[in-house]
């Protein structure tokens, strides 16, 4: 029998303004965050935020972080603030990624640690004392752990990764009261199974009533024809796309998008990169003497990433 840890409830007060700041936060698919929002999510000192990401797609090792996962960390700090909540959970999914059989243990294993590296850079740069990065495999052989993932395989018929994530959330809720875990979605409609996390999330609230809410991200954004929405963790080999990563060409990569693209997705993925940048500004400050969105994103880029 699993045991599960519930936050304090909150009252129609505090859940109206949750549901209000979820609403107007341009880079959460806002109907679906509200419907997957439960009312015991806070506990305040001792709740906590989890959120996983990946290292691969099921053909391909990422090739460097986007910087759209700049948007999932600072989405995890608004919704720690708001709701007191105690901590961030970055878990970084390397055991998942060892499920698969085109890459190499030690590929996985140099790529896991030179992704928390840039994580835990870019937490100090940001003054992100209650943020924390975790490999799986920090975890995934104990106990606890192994209790959950046992209970999770002997209840779905799915692929290890999708095992594995769900143990991952009642392992963080049992062990580290998470109570809100924020995942992305290809669009708000449902899409077709396995396409994005809502898969993992559905197939929980399926085996389990763990008392836990999942805010849904906007999908990230390349500038590949080809690719348009994508994870906003990982980054496939020969995609044009901005990376978080000092001195990144983020003016060449966006004038041969106009090239590429011919304006067909590129005012999608604008407008999304901006909402990066507002919320950025909204946590930290305006960038001053410059209104250009790419030059906004290079100072971004280099700020959090200076060495």
């Amino acid at each position: 029998m699993l045991v599960y840890k519930k936050g304090v409830f909150m009252d129609k007060v505090q859940i109206e303004t949750v549901r209000n700041s979820v609403m107007n936060e341009p880079l959460l698919e806002p109907n679906p965050s509200v419907a997957q929002l439960l009312p015991g999510i806070v506990d305040a000192q001792k709740g906590s935020i989890y959120y996983g990401t990946g290292l691969c797609t099921p053909k391909y090792l990422s090739v460097g972080l986007p910087f759209d996962v700049l948007g999932m960390i600072l989405v995890a700090e608004k919704f720690r603030k708001l709701l007191n909540l105690d901590a961030i959970y970055h878990v970084i999914a390397d055991t998942h990624a060892k499920s698969n059989d085109f890459c190499t243990p030690e590929d996985v294993d140099h790529l896991a640690r030179e992704t928390k590296s840039v994580l835990e850079h870019v937490a100090k740069k940001l003054k992100l004392e209650k943020f924390h990065v975790i490999l799986s495999s920090e975890y995934d052989q104990t106990p606890e752990y192994q209790k959950h993932l046992s209970w999770t395989s002997e209840r779905t018929t799915l692929h290890e990764y999708v095992k594995r994530e769900l143990a991952d959330i009642l392992y963080f809720n049992e062990m580290r009261n998470m109570v809100l875990k924020i995942g992305w979605i290809t669009q708000s409609g449902e899409t077709p199974v396995g396409n994005d996390e809502r898969l993992f999330d559905q197939e929980l609230r399926r085996l389990s009533d763990v008392p836990v809410s999942f805010f849904y991200l906007k999908a990230g954004r390349t500038f590949d024809k080809n690719r348009p929405k994508a994870s906003p963790y990982i980054s496939i080999p020969g995609e044009n796309r901005l990376l978080l990563k000092y001195d990144e060409p983020v003016k060449e990569k966006m004038l041969k998008a106009e090239v590429d693209l011919q304006d067909k997705t590129l005012g999608g993925a604008k407008k999304y990169l901006a909402s990066i940048v507002r919320l950025y500004e909204t946590t930290y400050g305006r960038i001053e003497d410059t209104n250009s969105l790419e030059d906004k994103i290079s100072r971004i880029i280099n700020l959090v990433c200076q060495p």
